[in-house]
């Protein structure tokens, strides 16, 4: 098992490798460089998928069994079919969820990690605020991390999970960091990170702002004994030398995609810290450990992103022969609104964002929307969906470590989601009014 999760590992770092590659070398070349990283990732998915729970695999086999039987249909109805495109649509998007993960390594300072746990109301405001922070830039590690070291002093309750949920998925509205923000990149071509980034991150805030309300009005007793993760003006370090590489990589590398400058930018900063912190050639066995140990804890990104990318050229097929009958018109903010909506309710029923996104983009491409229009709604929506279905991962993960059944976290989080909603409706239109897309 150890070898078969090591190659998987080394497998996914090449993809890693291919993805910068492809993204650094501007000039055209007789091989495609995102071919060995697509190869990479598909056979990494293959060594890794006994890995996964029962469900994650019953979902992929349905994604891969429509995909390919929508691309066989279509083939022979005459539409073209573009293999390396199918194989390599998600790689650099799996890459840089891949890249970020290294950045467990140097994401909370050792100085956090032996303070005594703050209790009360403002270890409560701590929390938000250090889910916030952390989750920005290590995605799913941060509220783990978080959780953990309050559940070792004091059991996780419906106000701790629900509160860090939430404000861990309010992430995605805006962090590059974040699996959702390669999606949409992807998906979304055109969008400008910066805009999205700054659209995205008010709406955050407003989820800290709801969660903290709630908490201070609706559970003023329960707050009297919260147990919190403390924060210092150390824990952001982090955070802002990565915004000062990806701002600085994006003006001297103008040619260069956004995701592979994040991935560089992850990729440097932890190995900066670490050899700060350790020296180097311990720096250089943590990295290789990673790579063989850590780098797989990816697979369930990896297959059901993988396996979406299959469905999307089954769509993609589809709509190019004409089968699909495209019910959008146009793609305004009111029907943003509309499909934001309904991405809520479908991510309720258990069809997770990444899935719905390849399913509706073949659809709403053809209408040239508004790209960070489009991708701010893919944002809001994962925010939402992810906190009140209760197949999303991190519902999973919490009933799986806390013993918290994730049909209850979803319920918990629908009566939320409402008034995000409806907060979502004023918001998508006044950006859209006041920064127009150029």
């Amino acid at each position: 098992m150890t070898n078969r999760r090591s190659l998987a590992g080394v497998l996914i770092f090449i993809m890693i490798i291919a993805s910068v590659a492809d993204g650094l070398i501007t000039i055209e070349t007789p091989l495609n460089l995102l071919w060995p990283g697509g190869v990479a990732a598909w056979v990494a998915a293959l060594l890794l998928v006994k890995d996964t729970p029962m469900i994650l695999r019953i979902q992929v086999g349905i994604l891969l069994t429509v995909g390919l039987s929508l691309l066989i249909y279509s083939i022979s109805k005459g539409a073209t079919f573009d293999i390396l495109n199918t194989i390599t649509s998600n790689t650099t998007m799996l890459s840089m969820i891949a890249a970020v993960g290294f950045l467990r390594l140097v994401a909370i300072p050792a100085t956090e990690k032996g303070k005594a746990l703050p209790v009360g109301k403002g270890a409560f405001l701590k929390t938000l605020v250090g889910v916030s922070f952390f989750s920005s830039f290590i995605n799913i590690s941060a509220p783990l991390l978080i959780a953990d070291r309050i559940h070792q002093q004091a059991p996780i309750g419906k106000l701790t999970t629900q509160s860090i949920i939430r404000v861990f998925c309010s992430v995605s509205s805006w962090s590059p960091f974040f699996g959702a923000m390669a999606v949409v990149l992807t998906y979304a071509p055109g969008a400008e990170l910066t805009w999205i980034a700054l659209a995205g991150f008010p709406f955050a805030m407003a989820s800290i702002g709801l969660v903290s309300i709630e908490g201070l009005t609706r559970y003023r007793k329960q707050l009297a004994v919260f147990v919190g993760y403390p924060m210092s003006m150390q824990s952001l370090i982090i955070p802002v030398l990565l915004v000062i590489f990806v701002v600085a990589g994006s003006w001297l590398l103008k040619e260069v995609s956004t995701l592979v400058i994040i991935i560089l930018s992850a990729l440097t900063v932890t190995t900066i810290i670490l050899i700060a912190r350790n020296g180097p050639r311990s720096s250089k066995n943590t990295l290789a450990l990673f790579i063989t140990e850590g780098l797989p804890t990816i697979v369930n990104e990896l297959i059901l992103f993988l396996s979406a990318g299959v469905l999307a050229a089954g769509i993609s097929g589809l709509v190019n022969i004409g089968i699909i009958i495209n019910p959008f018109s146009d793609f305004g903010v009111i029907t943003a609104l509309k499909l934001l909506g309904f991405m809520i309710i479908l991510s309720a029923t258990g069809i997770h964002p990444v899935i719905q996104i390849t399913s509706f983009t073949p659809l709403i491409l053809p209408l040239n929307p508004d790209p960070n229009l489009l991708a701010v709604t893919y944002l809001f929506a994962w925010h939402l969906g992810t906190c009140s279905s209760p197949l999303s991962g991190t519902n999973l993960v919490f009933q799986g470590r806390y013993g918290i059944p994730s049909w209850k976290t979803a319920i918990w989080n629908w009566p939320y989601s409402a008034i995000m909603f409806l907060v979502a409706v004023f918001w998508l239109q006044y950006v859209t009014s006041f920064f127009p897309y150029p």
